[in-house]
């Protein structure tokens, strides 16, 4: 099979979530062009909505026109995104007030502890179901200054409480073991927030006056281009370019590890956006081989875990994920996700001491997929089928509307 052409893929997750949330309470009307389409940004957006946010849809961009938000009268529905409790909670708790976060069956098995201790800590009054969703936060009395040092690696744990701190008492910082993705600390400086860093503290101060609004065209989504990344570079004869990439250092890590496996990738007109580095990513076919991948590497490619592992099924030898225990406490666990699969096609693979080894080899047999209704397990396991057998069959095609809608029809673009 070849793959070949050009995409543009839609906006990234994390940048379209907090763009939506931090112009909700900035002054002036904003506007987000090249917006994510998949269902997470819909509950982010529709929660804003219920606490009166006034957010205007249309067919090229999303206009949102800031303004105060109120306590809502009825449950709010984080539907399967993680990124949008995690975040909202401290948002909200920012603009003082009481609400309730309810999610999906999936989310709702998801560890919330981790947000529920600093915020408890910064002064919110919290219940939950034993660490789980339902969440009912009471921020009515304000937000105290905290330093925090981070429990687990966790963008979304960080941006909960810079979110929160808007709207403290005092200076707060947060204290990072391992550096994560850094959107909200670029969005934040850039709409008018003193935010600034120290080594692996990051300080914050509370806003004196509202954001600023901003005008932003989203560059495309990294973890999104990652599937096809790896759909090129498992396949010979290949030649793809992705346009409009995100290039942030955080989020690339994938690309890093894919040219230590002695992939073939190269960047191109490269520009800074809004503070966030943009390219074009050209992909070709290549000679895999097996690598360790070390466990500082591992949060800055938690998302890409699944079709990495994926990759290393083409390489020669066995590939090492080290650490990898947070995969467990995703959509799904997906670190059983990713063995589960692998195994089901005929891949060697197992996990000891929270690390995660594949051994490459050949693809022996067709296997239905099992997506555990996890939108990234459905994707990576549909490029191992349809590189090995031309076809792909899923037990859930519809879990891919989660980040990224039209997934199958990019697939069919760029194939042949």
């Amino acid at each position: 099979m070849q793959v070949q052409g050009t995409l543009q893929l839609p906006g990234d997750k994390s940048i379209s979530h907090r763009a939506i949330m931090l112009s909700a309470i900035a002054d002036g009307v904003s506007y987000v062009r090249n917006l994510n389409d998949g269902a997470d940004l819909q509950s982010t957006i529709n929660i804003l909505r219920d606490c009166g946010a006034s957010i205007k849809q249309n067919e090229n961009e999303i206009i949102i026109y800031g303004k105060e938000l109120y306590s809502p009268s009825k449950e709010l529905d984080c539907g399967n995104s993680g990124t949008t409790t995690r975040l909202i909670a401290g948002l909200l708790s920012s603009q003082k007030l009481s609400f309730t976060l309810i999610g999906d069956k999936s989310l709702s098995r998801r560890p919330m502890k981790r947000i529920i201790t600093p915020l408890v800590q910064m002064g919110c009054k919290i219940s939950s179901n034993d660490g789980l969703l339902p969440l009912s936060i009471d921020a009515s009395d304000g937000v105290s200054a905290i330093h925090y040092n981070m429990k687990v690696a966790s963008a979304q744990v960080k941006s909960s409480i810079l979110f929160s701190a808007l709207g403290g008492n005092n200076v707060s910082s947060v204290n990072e073991i391992i550096p994560t993705r850094n959107h909200s600390e670029i969005m934040l400086k850039n709409m008018g927030a003193s935010i600034e860093s120290e080594g692996s503290k990051i300080i914050v101060y509370p806003i004196k006056s509202k954001l600023k609004s901003i005008d932003i065209s989203v560059p495309s989504d990294p973890s999104s281009a990652a599937f096809f990344v790896a759909l090129a570079v498992i396949n010979n004869n290949s030649n793809l370019k992705l346009t409009n990439v995100l290039l942030n250092d955080s989020r690339i890590g994938f690309i890093e590890v894919l040219n230590k496996m002695n992939c073939l990738i190269t960047k191109s007109n490269e520009s800074v956006h809004n503070g966030e580095k943009v390219g074009d990513l050209t992909i070709s076919a290549s000679n895999l081989k097996a690598i360790e991948i070390e466990s500082k590497t591992i949060p800055s490619i938690i998302d890409e875990v699944p079709i990495l592992a994926v990759v290393a099924a083409f390489a020669k030898g066995i590939t090492v994920f080290k650490s990898v225990e947070e995969l467990k406490y995703k959509e799904c666990d997906r670190l059983s996700a990713i063995i589960h699969n692998l195994e089901a096609f005929g891949i060697n693979a197992y996990e000891k001491n929270n690390d995660l080894f594949v051994e490459g080899g050949k693809v022996e047999r067709m296997s239905k997929i099992t997506t555990f209704d996890d939108h990234r397990i459905a994707m990576a396991f549909t490029i191992l089928s349809l590189t090995s057998f031309e076809k792909y069959e899923l037990d859930n095609m519809q879990c891919v509307d989660i980040s990224l809608p039209n997934f199958f029809n990019y697939l069919s673009e760029v194939t042949k």
